[in-house]
């Protein structure tokens, strides 16, 4: 009967072990997100400003957005808890041998996609209530107004690269018995016939979910940021602070999103890669007991992609983490419109 030959692990094999572990990548997002803030810190102190708005009208601001700020750092808790949960449960205590766990992959990216939903029903909702006095608008906003330039690349660049490697992923998958594309066939070359080995793949079974969850993401994003960007003003003296708020929530978002997509786009590689690497395949009674190479033709992608998604991972981890401490130092700035234009733009930048 096949069977995969047994192999000693080496360094790089351990260490490839210990970084498929999402809590050693959420300690070293710890220590890289502290760097981080340590810097932002920095850039504030600089940036101090004087010119506070007056208590009255830097309430009217502050009710305004503390409630979506505080609901941002929320949902990027959430978002790292689910993923964290899923991971344990999944793994230690339900044995799931013949479930095809596509909920694995989806999860991230729909707890995302909750938390903006949440997030637009807040600037919907009470986020938008009539002006004060009203302001007449300068320019046309639009969803990018507010939103960071090299975030959003960020973001479009981590959706693109999921929906490629899941339709790819789909189309080189094959149907088992019951109908379910969770299969990569690798052939095995021999002069007899030999069927060819059929380890799960990161099929269709678990890429149109996560193609459904990631259309609903970009879209709700997209109506996040359109609709933080157009609501009025609350009176021309607050549009300064209201801009860094504005920008808060925005950062904030796009953050969440990128974050939910690149967790599972860190799975999907991974799954890639310990189905598609390549191997050597022993029959019994075949081949004089010495070892046939199976190797499928897009191995090296794939093994590279194994080793690039913890970067993914934890680059994920610091975008929630950012969210989920930077909010409450920047709303006790609000009264400093220059001093939360400043933080912005040097947070934003990173």
């Amino acid at each position: 009967m096949p069977q995969r030959s047994i192999y000693t692990f080496g360094p790089l094999e351990l260490v490839g072990a210990a970084f498929s572990l999402p809590l050693l990548s959420l300690a070293l997002a710890v220590i890289a997100a502290g760097g981080i803030l340590l810097f932002t810190a920095r850039q504030r102190y600089e940036g101090r400003a004087a010119g506070p708005l007056s208590p009255s009208v830097a309430q009217s601001v502050t009710a305004r957005y503390l409630p979506e700020q505080r609901a941002l750092r929320v949902i990027a808790i959430a978002v790292a808890l689910v993923f964290a949960v899923e991971n344990i449960v999944r793994g230690y205590v339900l044995a799931m041998a013949d479930q095809v766990a596509w909920w694995r992959y989806a999860a991230p990216v729909f707890s995302a996609f909750v938390g903006m939903i949440v997030i637009l029903g807040m600037v919907a909702i009470r986020g938008t209530t009539q002006p004060e006095v009203p302001v007449v608008p300068a320019s046309r906003r639009t969803w990018t107004s507010f939103s960071p330039r090299p975030g959003l690349i960020g973001a479009c660049l981590a959706l693109l690269a999921l929906a490629a490697t899941t339709i790819a992923a789909g189309l080189a998958s094959s149907a088992d018995d019951h109908g379910r594309y969770i299969w990569l066939e690798i052939p095995v070359p021999n002069e007899a016939a030999i069927d060819p080995i059929r380890p799960w793949f990161y099929g269709w079974a678990y890429g149109v979910p996560v193609l459904i969850c990631l259309a609903a993401l970009a879209f709700a994003t997209w109506a996040v940021l359109q609709r933080n960007a157009e609501r009025p003003y609350i009176r021309p003296e607050t549009v300064a602070a209201e801009r860094g708020a504005r920008r808060e929530v925005a950062i904030g978002a796009v953050r969440v999103a990128t974050a939910g997509i690149l967790l599972a786009l860190a799975g999907a590689w991974r799954f890639i890669a310990s189905a598609g690497s390549g191997s050597t395949l022993v029959i019994e009674g075949q081949n004089g007991g010495a070892p046939y190479d199976m190797t499928w033709r897009y191995a090296e992608l794939a093994i590279a992609g194994g080793w690039f998604a913890p970067i993914l991972e934890v680059t994920a981890f610091v975008l929630l983490l950012l969210v989920a401490i930077r909010p409450r130092r920047a709303l006790a700035a609000l009264s400093s419109p220059d001093q939360i234009d400043v933080q912005a733009d040097a947070e934003a930048a990173l």
